[in-house]
């Protein structure tokens, strides 16, 4: 079975006003896209779709946790994550472009998934730089890989003196 056949919603029949929804998503839901740092996670998504005559509001509320890599010592890391989107979704026969935050159906539709917007609620609910820090997600980086990179770090930085280019800026300083 389908691990996105849960995130279809049938939109036919649906009275105006709020409707909710609630989500698990875990690995299976993951593997379904194509995405290397987006593999683990649990997490709980409620969503408030918010019927009108001519759109629909989808607001995506995402409480959680997701594996990931530190960006310092490469160790596994547990992100927790909090986010909020929302997305309207219009009904058109024209043709139009949809957007970031706007999608348009055709009047004929029955059903949305939304199954990709759940992906990147959660991909955007991600920090950008992911580490291990004992205040924000009580956790710590790997000592041993830190000094191992602080050794590497200083050897490059012996290392980078090239001597070639050591005799032309003598040349720079003769002129004064």
């Amino acid at each position: 079975m389908d691990a996105l056949t849960d995130f279809i919603i049938p939109i036919v029949g649906l009275k105006l006003g709020d409707h909710s929804y609630q989500f698990e998503v875990d690995g299976k839901f993951f593997k379904e896209f194509d995405n290397i740092e987006l593999q683990e996670g649990c997490l709980q998504i409620d969503l408030i779709l918010t019927k009108r005559s001519n759109l629909m509001e989808l607001t995506f509320h995402v409480k959680g946790s997701m594996q990931s890599l530190c960006d310092r010592c490469g160790g596994g890391l547990k992100l927790p994550l909090q986010h909020q989107e929302m997305r309207i979704v219009k009904f058109s026969q024209e043709d139009f472009n949809n957007t970031d935050d706007v999608l348009i159906l055709g009047n004929d539709e029955h059903e949305i998934n939304v199954s990709h917007m759940v992906y990147e609620t959660i991909a955007l609910g991600l920090p950008s730089r992911r580490f291990h820090d004992e205040e924000t997600n009580g956790q710590v980086c790997d000592e041993d890989v830190l000094k191992r990179l602080e050794e590497y770090h200083e050897q490059d930085e012996k290392d980078d003196v090239d001597d070639r280019w050591s005799a032309l800026k003598n040349l720079l300083t003769d002129k004064e």
